[in-house]
């Protein structure tokens, strides 16, 4: 039992240790680039870690146990079932995190770092709600990852998603090393923002999206695999798109509010409108009887 559990053990460690590695590489890579991408992409990696160990790793790791205890026996349905279940719970608050992120992510970056004062400037807030977005588009691939892995696990297989996570640094630190060299040659000023006296350039914002492309070649790696075990299994899409669409229907109001408020301070500004944001997104949601609401009201309860 001891041989066993370290046998499986190792892998699954490898396979996790790969995640830190590549955010420390992504630093190392960005000490390469002009002042002030390292802070940049410090502090949108930030923001970004946050949904995925709240609604990502929280949902994984409650479900592995009863993944396990299915994925011990025969596949039926029930294994497929439970999964997507899962998986539709996760998204349920990654998806309005996506839209909330790029719709709101100036405002929420410049509440956190620009309301204490200090040199935080308008630019730098432009930069980092820059970066932040292009971690952005890979959050959801991220976190279905995080389940999907333990799938395999459940079949007692840890070597392919560890095998799968080292394509993925590969492949997101190969991109990288073209695309932030490549944007480093561009400043705020190329998108038509301010910069004032500074001189911030986008190379950070090259580092970020080639985190995202391996995020989805991860998931879609790992989806061609998992089919290999479980033939009939799906992605959730139809119902991620059902909740980008609650999310997107919820952002109006608050985007309306964002216009017509009063010049106040950023921190209270963010406060009414990501309020209205998410209390929107779960009226909505408790309207048109989403099961996943009550599934996560379950979980507080």
């Amino acid at each position: 039992g001891v041989r066993e559990a370290l046998g499986a053990a190792l892998p699954v460690i490898a396979g996790r240790g790969v995640y830190q590695l590549s955010a420390y590489l992504d630093m190392f890579m960005a000490s390469m680039l002009a002042v002030g991408a390292v802070a940049a992409l410090g502090w949108a990696q930030t923001l970004y870690i946050l949904p995925v160990s709240l609604f990502g790793m929280s949902v994984a790791a409650a479900e592995l146990p009863e993944l396990a205890r299915q994925g011990s026996g025969t596949l039926d349905q029930a294994f497929r079932e439970r999964l997507s279940s899962s998986l539709r719970q996760m998204s349920f608050l990654i998806v309005p995190t996506v839209l909330g992120y790029l719709v709101f992510g100036f405002l929420l970056v410049g509440a956190l770092y620009r309301s204490r004062g200090g040199s935080f400037s308008v630019a730098d807030n432009w930069l980092v709600y820059l970066v932040l977005g292009a971690y952005t588009l890979g959050l959801v691939a991220t976190t279905w990852s995080r389940l999907m892995q333990n799938a395999f696990y459940a079949f007692r297989d840890t070597k392919t998603p560890a095998r799968i996570a080292v394509l993925r640094v590969s492949v997101s630190a190969l991109l990288a090393l073209g695309l932030m060299f490549w944007f480093d040659g561009y400043s705020l000023e190329a998108l038509g923002i301010d910069q004032g006296n500074e001189v911030l350039r986008l190379g950070a914002l090259g580092l970020a999206i080639a985190a995202s492309v391996g995020a989805w070649v991860e998931l879609a790696t790992l989806r061609l695999r998992l089919r290999r075990r479980v033939e009939s299994f799906h992605l959730p899409l139809e119902a991620a798109f059902r909740m980008a669409g609650l999310a997107l229907v919820s952002a109006l109001p608050a985007v309306l509010l964002w216009s017509l408020l009063p010049s106040l301070h950023v921190a209270l500004t963010a406060l009414c409108v990501l309020l209205l944001y998410g209390g929107s997104y779960l009226g909505l949601a408790k309207l048109f009887h989403f099961s996943e609401l009550e599934s996560w009201l379950s979980r507080v309860r």
